[in-house]
């Protein structure tokens, strides 16, 4: 049988505060003081314990450890491509011999000179909208160097697909921090985070030699660019939601303006591009 008890509060704080029996805020205790109050109104268990975040399932984990390991095994398949096949891109695009190292070594120029600016983005706006904007791009710029008409276009390019993967992988990071359980989970899914470059790097060397020479190289970028357009269509729904450091009612225009240190940003960036620069 179920009783409502009712308690004038100013008898009951007369023998013991009533803030030792239920911990409510001050705040809650202006609102009730006067009235009367049940046994299942005074009850704060349910206001103060925080809500238990929903365990992912084994699928969704294996998903979110995938999507990113996707996409760095097609974007190093690219690297190995070019390895191979850049007697063949050079002769088909007329890239003179003072640029001929140039789409090799210019992705890992431009990637690592953006890396400290795009970690800072992605603390601020939040992995998972970075991650989807990292991959289209990436899909975008291997797309485009597979329609390349001249030299200048393919380096272009290729300098900005590096700037793409600066911007996926600490994003991917991030994601993969948030979305797989400590312990074990999160070790494997890191291990398989760091095979997946130079397996896909092994992959394009052996792959796009025969590619090369019985389709084309175009149709080896072809390939790589299809496989990170598959990689960005499920991010929108497995990546897990990973928010910012942005404070609530601020713009992202805003946000981006003033919360970022450009100018060190961009400092440490160049000085960073002029020493792999000189080194190479």
């Amino acid at each position: 049988m179920t009783s409502t008890t009712t308690i004038e509060l100013t008898e009951f704080q007369s023998q013991t505060p009533f803030s030792e029996y239920h911990p409510i805020n001050n705040a809650t205790q202006q609102n009730i003081k006067g009235k009367d109050v049940t046994v299942e109104d005074a009850n704060p268990t349910s206001a103060l314990s925080p809500e238990a975040s929903p365990t992912p399932s084994s699928l969704r984990i294996a998903l979110t450890i995938l999507q990113p390991c996707l996409v760095n095994f097609f974007s190093s398949f690219s690297s190995g491509i070019i390895t191979v096949g850049l007697p063949a891109i050079a002769e088909s695009l007329s890239i003179p011999d003072s640029l001929y190292l140039w789409p090799a070594s210019v992705f890992g120029l431009t990637c690592g000179a953006t890396l400290l600016i795009a970690g800072s983005i992605t603390d601020l706006i939040g992995a998972r909208n970075v991650e989807i904007v990292a991959i289209l791009l990436l899909s975008i710029f291997v797309l485009a160097q597979s329609v390349s008409t001249s030299g200048i276009q393919f380096i272009v390019f290729r300098a900005m697909q590096g700037i793409g993967l600066a911007i996926h992988i600490p994003a991917s990071v991030s994601l993969i921090a948030a979305g797989v359980p400590e312990g074990k989970p999160r070790n494997f899914a890191f291990a398989c985070y760091g095979l997946s470059q130079p397996l896909g790097f092994s992959v394009g060397l052996v792959s796009s030699g025969i590619m090369i020479q019985k389709a084309g190289w175009r149709s080896a970028f072809y390939l790589s660019a299809a496989g990170l357009f598959v990689a960005a269509i499920p991010a929108f729904w497995i990546l897990p939601k990973v928010k910012g450091n942005r404070q609530p009612g601020r713009s992202l225009w805003t946000v981006l303006r003033k919360d970022i240190d450009w100018i060190g940003g961009v400092l440490a960036s160049g000085c960073l591009a002029m020493l792999a620069y000189v080194l190479a």
